[in-house]
């Protein structure tokens, strides 16, 4: 037999007690007579009480409270085999970290914006899987594949663009990143790309070709305005100066919808500009949720079942028991002269 909550059983120290209480009583009751009679007037005094019948009464009590502590205890026995099966999506989300993304165009800025995005997205999330990559000149995994939602957004909070110490942007090499996160088998795959589209690289969309190929759905945010912003920087003094290029010119950054809206195309998916609103996420939410749901984890286990319920009646039916015995019995005194 095993038990659901087994420190309950320790109550059951308090059987012995009980009982060794009753017959305590009993004999304080006697003792108690001897102090106004003599004990060979005892049975005539308590002629009306049965003493049978009130040691009956309060065993059936204590058998009670027996069968109530088991039945808190939730006794269980006869195993059975349960097949848990989890069905979901497997989802990798690329968040670009690069300079332009300080950009203030959105406030506070396009990266939080995009975290925020994200993390209301990981919250719609019910069953699917999901992974973080972030990108700059280069990419990498911040969070595998997880059901683990908490975990996800504790690795998506932590990101900024210093995560990313290679300078540019590479949609392309986050593309492949995401891609190798995806089992072979995998029937569906969803890859996010939360970016300005500031790509420098240039190969985003044969790579994309390539992996729509392969069953990804790729859906693109447009972080950023298209009347731009220039990229804060902020020196070792807390003074604020603005991001040049070689030539000492202030960098002015732009969305760029045409590249991402081309590597969406390109692989079933669609492109979706932030808004205030943030409605853009539960949009790609709908499409994912009409993505036909694959088995990807099934897990065998064998429990046992709870056996608490046979106790709970024990306990009852003993209580009523208990109610119905009357201790007092009737008797015809007979005149003494």
């Amino acid at each position: 037999m095993r038990w659901g909550s087994p420190n309950i059983l320790f109550f059951l120290i308090l059987i012995p007690i009980f009982i060794f209480l009753i017959g305590l009583a009993n004999q304080k009751r006697k003792k108690q007579f001897e102090k106004f009679a003599e004990i060979r007037f005892y049975n005539y005094y308590f002629q009306e009480f049965s003493v049978f019948h009130w040691f009956l009464k309060n065993f059936i009590l204590i058998f009670s409270i027996l069968f109530l502590i088991i039945a808190v205890a939730r006794p269980r026995w006869n195993k059975e085999i349960q097949i848990v099966k989890k069905e979901g999506i497997d989802i990798a989300v690329c968040i670009d970290v690069s300079k332009s993304m300080d950009a203030q165009d959105l406030k506070p800025s396009r990266i939080e914006r995009a975290k925020d995005q994200i993390s209301l997205f990981i919250d719609q999330l019910r069953g699917d899987r999901i992974a973080i990559v972030a990108f700059a000149g280069k990419s990498f995994v911040q969070c595998p594949l997880t059901d683990d939602y908490g975990a996800a957004k504790l690795f998506l909070n932590l990101l900024d663009s210093e995560t990313v110490p290679s300078y540019g942007t590479n949609i392309g090499s986050a593309l492949e990143t995401a891609m190798s996160l995806f089992g072979e088998e995998e029937k569906h795959k969803v890859i996010i790309v939360a970016s300005d589209g500031e790509d420098l690289e240039e190969n985003a969309i044969s790579i994309a070709d390539e992996i729509s190929k392969k069953g990804a759905i790729i859906y693109t945010l447009g972080i950023g305005s298209l009347e731009g912003s220039t990229i804060p920087v902020q020196n070792g003094s807390g003074n604020i100066s603005y991001a040049k290029n070689d030539n000492g010119d202030i960098i002015f950054t732009k969305l760029d919808i045409n590249i991402l809206s081309q590597i969406a195309r390109t692989a079933n998916g669609r492109f979706f500009p932030i808004t205030p609103q943030q409605s853009e996420i539960f949009e790609i939410m709908k499409n994912i949720n009409s993505i036909e749901k694959k088995k990807f984890d099934s897990r065998e286990f064998i429990r046992y079942k709870e056996q608490y319920k046979y106790f709970v009646i024990a306990c009852i039916l003993l209580l009523l028991i208990e109610s119905s015995v009357i201790i007092k019995k009737k008797v015809k005194f007979k005149r003494v002269i």
